[in-house]
């Protein structure tokens, strides 16, 4: 049960889940789950459709600073109260707005391209452990078009705390909080330092009452031989788009995708094609942003050692 307290807090811990103890009274897995093994199950890291989301917002940023530029620039040299120091003012906050644009332009790159196909993460009840394939992240900018070195981590089940984050997200007119499930890992039960920790889902995915359901779904498969799959749910398809054309119909309303955008969210598919003169080229770049963070994408595969401890993949619970 979450105490008073925890539910009035807009952000940071809202609770710190036990493993004894459920967290919900219903248990999903938000489609997250890509492969069945006799005592372990296989986590997507990367969901689908969110490829190329951080390029986009990185070239829209250096796209709003260009125009802005443009704009501040024209106004500053068309005033008649025009003089040089406004001149040299304007120059001076053109070049940190232009460097900061240009540095997470730059960072969207480096995080979009090159990158693993999937970050994927295995809960083994047998074992009692977690293993977790992820992105080498180096500081500075050496080898920026270069491949992501590509680590595993083990981690013993019994050091690790799962906890609810809530983080707020202004868009400069309104407030939202965004809710994440974030595993922590010790370095040993006597020492409580922090060594590693990763997300199950993302924040588009989670919500206030998907975030217990989803960690609730993992406690009851480690902890009391729940079962491998919650009872709606599947086993989410391992597949990626094989052309351009691809991309562009899960980037938006087109093709064959447009009948479960119309099913899921007829009113948003309403409003594109209404607005189609700002939504079309939004999900034009969308689809090419996708597309070269799949073709730039790099294989994964799991050391022999943590397949012989999960064994073969089964198609039974």
């Amino acid at each position: 049960m979450r105490s008073s307290e925890s539910k009035e807090k807009l952000s940071g811990v809202l609770e710190t889940y036990k493993k004894n103890v459920p967290a919900s009274t219903s248990a999903i897995a938000l489609n997250l789950i890509k492969r069945k093994f006799c005592d372990a199950i296989e986590y997507k890291g990367i969901a689908d459709g969110t490829r190329g989301m951080v390029l986009f917002f990185g070239a829209l940023l250096l796209f709003c600073a260009v125009y802005a530029d443009y704009l501040f620039i024209g106004g500053q040299i068309g005033s008649k109260k025009f003089s040089w120091f406004q001149f040299i003012l304007t120059i001076f906050l053109v070049a940190i707005t232009n460097t900061i644009a240009i540095y997470f332009f730059l960072k969207s790159i480096r995080i979009e391209l090159f990158r693993p196909i999937d970050e994927p993460i295995i809960f083994d009840r047998k074992n009692r452990k977690i293993y977790r394939l992820s992105r080498e992240v180096k500081v500075g900018w050496k080898g920026l078009l270069a491949g992501w070195p590509i680590q595993v981590a083990v981690h013993d089940w019994d050091l690790v705390k799962a906890e609810h984050h809530v983080a707020i997200n202004a868009d400069g007119s309104t407030l939202n909080r965004m809710h994440a499930l974030v595993f922590s890992v010790k370095k040993s039960p006597s020492d409580n330092t922090i060594i590693d920790s990763f997300m199950l889902g993302n924040g588009t995915q989670h919500g206030e009452s998907t975030v217990p359901a989803v960690y609730e779904h993992v406690r009851k498969f480690m902890e009391e031989g729940g079962p491998h799959l919650p009872p709606s749910e599947n086993i989410s398809l391992i597949g990626t788009p094989s052309s351009f054309l691809q991309c562009m119909a899960q980037s938006g309303p087109y093709g064959k995708t447009l009948k479960s955008w119309w099913k899921n969210a007829r009113f948003l598919t309403i409003l594109g094609f209404v607005f189609f003169p700002i939504t079309i080229p939004i999900f034009t770049l969308l689809g090419i942003f996708s597309w070269l963070s799949y073709v730039t994408s790099t294989p994964i595969q799991w050391p022999s050692e943590v397949l012989s401890a999960i064994g073969k993949p089964t198609n039974e619970d």
